[in-house]
């Protein structure tokens, strides 16, 4: 088992967060949490238990396992080390409580610019997954900014409109997998290009479409929403394109940050925080189009899941039950066959 540690990954504090933890908000609904990890990256790690801890009592139902490069294999293929991830998340699930399904549906990793050489790679990450490998997800975050970008770690230039990713995408579509894709928000006018090359193929932007929130971009953010804007409505008219509503606080995109707080963001603070972003997101792709995603536990080093859950519910609130109920669970369970 791979132990790759994410040096970019902040530590939680437990006991921090304890300071701030609310009660559930109504309304009692279903969620399915379309984009957690597991991992020991964390400190201190996160498993199953972890996970199941932080969702009792908010609704939570089930949860979307998404790649973040754990447990690769160390030995055998270079193609085939991913396939140690969905293993990974496997075991884990079947540790989960019944009353939460973690890892419910699994979203993999593949080098889709190996073009047609991916198709044994995707045939072994559907074994692995026991029933549970919905797709895999396309780390395309690139920019040229040493603070905003992923240097050597990150993806190349230009990704998304590569003739061998490309090739391989037309084989994850073959095998009717889903491609979920973390792009920043310089690179969505190539999420969309990629979208409509491929107008059957299902595809769920992460975390809101990357807006950068430091480097060069850290001191313009008027600008940042005003590009993010016009590239979310350029993605939104792709009909295959689902959005994942979360990430606010991944260190890149820091639209709430936890430095410096005596206590852990209430869920009227982050709904005052995220309303422009998720007005916008919910404006041009329709409820029918948006997921609930915590990204847990990278998000929790700002707040408790609890208080997400109830500022979601706050910004949510104007719509109507059955929005409501698309956006927490019924479109993770359509995208993802759960």
């Amino acid at each position: 088992m791979s132990q790759r540690k994410k040096p970019h990954v902040h530590p939680v504090d437990v006991a921090w967060l304890a300071l701030g933890t609310e009660a559930p908000i109504g309304p009692e609904i279903e969620i399915v949490d379309s984009h957690i990890h597991l991992w020991d990256f964390s400190d201190p790690p996160y498993f199953v238990a972890d996970y199941e801890s932080d969702a009792h009592g908010t609704g939570i139902s089930g949860s979307v396992f998404v790649d973040c490069t754990m447990a690769y294999r160390d030995d055998g293929p270079v193609d085939l080390e991913p396939v140690g991830e969905v293993e990974f998340a496997c075991a884990q699930a079947d540790h989960a409580d019944q009353d939460i399904a973690v890892a419910q549906a699994i979203i993999g990793w593949a080098d889709l610019a190996l073009g047609d050489a991916v198709d044994p790679v995707l045939a072994a990450l559907d074994v692995a997954g026991r029933g549970r490998f919905r797709g895999v997800r396309a780390r395309a975050t690139y920019d040229p900014d040493p603070v905003a970008g992923y240097g050597e770690t990150g993806a190349p230039k230009g990704l998304l409109l590569r003739d061998d990713f490309r090739r391989g995408v037309a084989r994850l579509h073959a095998r009717g997998l889903v491609l979920d894709v973390y792009a920043f928000h310089t690179q969505l006018g190539e999420v969309a290009d990629l979208a409509r090359a491929f107008p059957d193929l299902p595809i769920v932007l992460n975390h809101i479409g990357g807006p950068i929130g430091v480097g060069v971009y850290a001191d313009h953010p008027v600008r940042v929403f005003a590009d993010w804007t016009h590239g979310i409505d350029d993605v939104a008219t792709c009909p295959n394109v689902s959005i994942k509503v979360g990430g606010f606080a991944i260190s890149r995109i820091g639209i709430v940050k936890a430095q410096g707080r005596a206590r852990p963001f209430s869920s009227g603070e982050l709904a005052d925080a995220f309303k422009p972003w998720v007005d916008h997101c919910l404006a041009e792709f329709g409820a029918e189009r948006c997921l609930f995603g915590s990204n847990f536990p990278v998000d929790k080093v700002a707040f408790p899941l609890v208080n997400l859950v109830n500022a979601m519910k706050i910004l949510l609130s104007g719509h109507s039950l059955r929005e409501q109920r698309a956006f927490f669970a019924g479109n993770a369970r359509k995208n993802y066959t759960i």
